[in-house]
């Protein structure tokens, strides 16, 4: 099987949520015998696949070109849409003031590929549940979660310890890229006045609002880290905050609680579907929410979320059940092939 993924060109020099679903999923994909190719090229050849996966139609200009192309050469289309109507963000103070018309004017493109696409790829019931809402048709669907990567199983401290020996033994770790999205002003003067001291992990995206956060003095910025060392980090942090305006459901909450962090996550978006009772909450408009979910952090248990999540949110999971779904779209198309061919007129 032949998979083409497309996603919007700059996935990799900006990345997001999205960047981590399509490289993790695409390594553990390939594990099962898929040849997967990425291309941001919306005017394509695709007669070599099989299937094109889109992904992300929050920037949805890029994955409309990919959709209109792939209908084209009528190619079966799979649609991970990580939707989540950003209506109370671009409420919030100091919101540019068209962001919301601005996303108003492209719902029909996003309507067009949640109507049209061959099967969506939501990452949670709560998520689909929205799209229908949101949208007058929907294609049908199957729920793929997002995941962890397998090699966070049995993080611990030492790694990160050795390579950050100054930062103090407890602290709150927040891994996200440095956005007025993911609210990271917002908990670190939470955590200044409880004395609380703050790692930040992730890119900035937002210069002026990475010096409003790095303006405090709890606060340490270190940078992007991957692999071991990251899941070294998670694990020695006393809790991770993402009390972000909206998660589908948080892939660094995902990662943290895996390698055996307290999760405080924000409740707007589909994180209590994944966490359920195991996380505690936070509301990004209520500072009493925030101080408290901080003040319990410390006397949290984390270990009932990382058992959870390690038995349903491994990307090698994630990957098994987006390989089900590929073959249920292709043996779909192979009925309906056979079907036309039935009732075409012979040849003269």
């Amino acid at each position: 099987m032949k998979v083409l993924f497309q996603a919007r060109p700059d996935f990799l020099k900006t990345p997001a949520g999205d960047t981590v679903q399509i490289v993790l999923t695409g390594q553990e994909l390939k594990k099962l015998g898929v040849e997967v190719h990425l291309s941001a090229d919306p005017n394509l050849d695709l007669t070599p696949y099989d299937l094109v996966h889109i992904f992300n139609i929050t920037r949805i200009k890029e994955s409309y070109m990919f959709f209109l192309n792939a209908q084209k050469q009528r190619k079966g289309i799979i649609l991970s849409p990580i939707y989540w109507p950003p209506n109370a963000y671009f409420k919030r103070e100091g919101a540019s003031p068209n962001a919301l018309a601005a996303w108003k004017h492209m719902q029909p493109m996003r309507a067009r590929l949640v109507g049209e696409c061959d099967l969506l790829l939501p990452n949670s019931q709560i998520e689909m549940d929205v799209l229908q809402q949101d949208f007058l048709k929907s294609a049908s669907y199957q729920v793929v979660p997002n995941g962890f990567p397998d090699s966070f199983i049995g993080a611990n401290p030492k790694l990160f310890r050795e390579q950050f020996p100054n930062l103090p033994k407890d602290f709150v770790l927040c891994a996200a890229r440095i956005s007025p999205r993911k609210n990271q002003l917002w908990l670190a003067k939470a955590c200044q006045n409880l004395d609380l001291s703050l790692v930040l992990l992730g890119p900035v995206n937002d210069l002026n609002y990475y010096k409003s956060v790095a303006s405090h003095s709890n606060v340490t910025h270190i940078g992007t880290l991957q692999g071991a060392l990251l899941a070294s980090a998670y694990s020695a942090a006393k809790a991770h905050a993402l009390p972000s305006w909206f998660e589908t459901p948080g892939l660094s909450s995902l990662e943290a609680g895996a390698c055996g962090t307290v999760v405080i996550s924000t409740d707007q978006g589909s994180p209590k579907e994944y966490f359920r009772d195991m996380a505690l909450y936070v509301h990004p408009q209520d500072d009493l929410s925030l101080r408290t979910a901080l003040e319990q952090s410390f006397n949290a248990s984390p270990l009932p979320l990382m058992q959870h999540i390690h038995n349903l949110y491994t990307w090698s999971k994630v990957a098994e059940i987006t390989l089900e779904a590929y073959k249920t779209v292709i043996g779909r198309e192979s009925m309906y092939n056979v079907r036309t061919e039935e009732i075409s007129p012979p040849l003269a």
